[in-house]
């Protein structure tokens, strides 16, 4: 939308600077343009762009150039903001979604004093040099979104019960996904594909894609599991039930092209789980668990393999439910990917709910702590794959993580697993649920004195937890911290004792 308004908006900016700066009201510019002032408010709004006789109109009523008008040179007060639109860093902000205009977001720029126009030049310069320039600010604003609304959404679960009644799909049955894949071809015209994305080794990393073609052709990746198959199924069911027509029809882990993508892959892939793990029988079985005075890693598992889902399928699923039906609603969630040999871990899913406190690196350079369950889980199953190289079962871990400093105290369930796609990428899942009054309430298990406790902190640079065997990186950014704080201590002690002397 940027792209195509920014000739506008900046036009529109010019003539506003221009007729404020000679003091004139756009009573007076229509006057002596002869343009009316509803059409010159278009105009200043970016709404309109006049055609030549206009603009020439304009130009001799605000006594300027007409090439200097049509130029897209900003003055120097209000370049902050032409660079900051073709930036393109706007059309990273989902803004629409939240009822924002961008054009009146843009005038009141224009109408800011020189400390906003300096804060976006700044921002400009923190995009160039980070991942804000890219997609972050909308898998940013996705994840505020989630925690917004505490992840649970009432009208696609509304939805999901509608779908299953009406293909009468059993809600209490471990679906597969040929059930999901015959309603597709039934009701939805497709058709179902295994032997061809393999054969490309470029497309051989794609979980799926979807063809349109005289219907649509769903193409499979052969190497994922029928858990895999059966979410993406359900994938494609959400995007034709809820009638959802902008979206990708890649089903991998590229970065989605606008927030729109993002936002309704979010709601399928949130249908397709609901459906594959019913929420009430969900809740009975968690009801059972958190019974339980003490932690029983097979009675976890068991649930699990109750439903045809995967790891991060059924986690994502636990965090939906927990606010809204067990009043726990202060946890965080995330997925850590490692590639078998190498030193490097990364995030690939997190959601955080009413809490702060994540085991993340806080800058992008920074090492987030490796005392963290997600990270001991990856290093349980790396070891185990290099003894076993099938072994391919999921394993499960448990932990009282408390921050070094402060009380902050977490009861961690982690999962690993080894990948489908690529044999040498492991994953752990993790749920860190804070520990107060209310999870001791509805989790009896908390208190199992045989849960480990360890603790943790957030990156390594932040951190001083005395002789640190996972430590990734010195304490830096807390010894410069703490050296600031020295310097303004000493600088406070001596003003004090020069106006003793006094």
């Amino acid at each position: 939308m940027i792209k195509d308004n920014y000739i506008k908006l900046v036009f529109g900016l010019k003539i506003k600077q221009l007729r404020t700066g000679r003091k004139m009201s756009l009573s007076e510019l229509g006057e002596k343009s002869g343009i009316s002032v509803s059409y010159l408010n278009e105009i200043e709004t970016g709404k309109k762009y006049p055609k030549p006789d206009k603009i020439a109109s304009l130009s001799k009523a605000l006594d300027t150039g007409y090439d200097k008008l049509v130029s897209l040179k900003l003055a120097k007060n209000l370049a902050p903001i032409g660079e900051f639109l073709e930036s393109n860093i706007l059309e990273k902000l989902p803004l629409d979604h939240y009822g924002i205009d961008i054009n009146k977001l843009i005038l009141l720029m224009a109408d800011s004093p020189i400390q906003l126009s300096a804060l976006i030049a700044t921002l400009i310069e923190v995009a160039r040099t980070s991942e804000m320039s890219r997609n972050n600010f909308s898998r940013t604003a996705l994840r505020i979104f989630k925690e917004f609304n505490e992840n649970y959404f009432e009208d696609l679960e509304n939805e999901t019960e509608k779908f299953i009644k009406k293909f009468n799909l059993k809600s209490s049955s471990k679906l597969n996904s040929d059930q999901l894949i015959k309603v597709l071809e039934k009701s939805f015209r497709y058709r179902t594909d295994e032997s061809i994305l393999n054969k490309n080794p470029v497309l051989s990393e794609l979980r799926a894609v979807v063809i349109k073609n005289n219907g649509f052709s769903l193409l499979l990746n052969k190497k994922l599991s029928d858990a895999q198959k059966a979410f993406i199924a359900g994938r494609e069911l959400a995007y034709n039930f809820l009638n959802i027509k902008d979206r990708s029809f890649v089903h991998s882990g590229m970065r989605l092209k606008t927030f729109d993508h993002l936002l309704n892959n979010f709601k399928a892939s949130y249908f397709s789980t609901a459906i594959l793990v019913n929420r009430d029988s969900m809740i009975q079985d968690l009801e059972k668990l958190f019974k339980n005075r003490i932690w029983d890693e097979n009675r976890f598992l068991k649930i699990m393999d109750k439903y045809n889902c995967t790891t991060e399928m059924f986690f994502q699923r636990i965090t939906n439910l927990l606010s809204k039906y067990f009043g726990l609603n202060k946890f965080f969630f995330f997925r850590l990917n490692h590639e078998i040999g190498s030193a490097d871990y990364m995030i690939s899913n997190e959601l955080r709910l009413n809490t702060n406190r994540n085991p993340g690196a806080i800058a992008g350079d920074e090492n987030f702590c490796r005392r963290w369950i997600a990270f001991k889980t990856l290093n349980h199953l790396e070891a185990t794959i290099k003894r076993q190289k099938n072994f391919s079962e999921r394993t499960v871990s448990i932990c009282r993580s408390k921050f070094y400093d402060s009380q902050d105290e977490y009861i961690c369930i982690s999962v690993g697993q080894r990948g489908n796609l690529f044999e040498n990428m492991i994953s752990s899942i993790t749920i860190g649920l804070q520990v107060d009054d209310i999870l001791k309430e509805k989790i009896n298990f908390t208190e199992d004195e045989a849960i480990p406790s360890i603790v943790v902190n957030e990156a390594c640079e932040r951190c001083k937890v005395p002789d640190c065997k996972e430590r990734a990186a010195a304490p830096l950014s807390v010894e410069r911290m703490e050296k600031y704080a020295a310097v303004e201590k000493a600088l406070s002690e001596l003003a004090t004792r020069s106006a003793e002397r006094r």
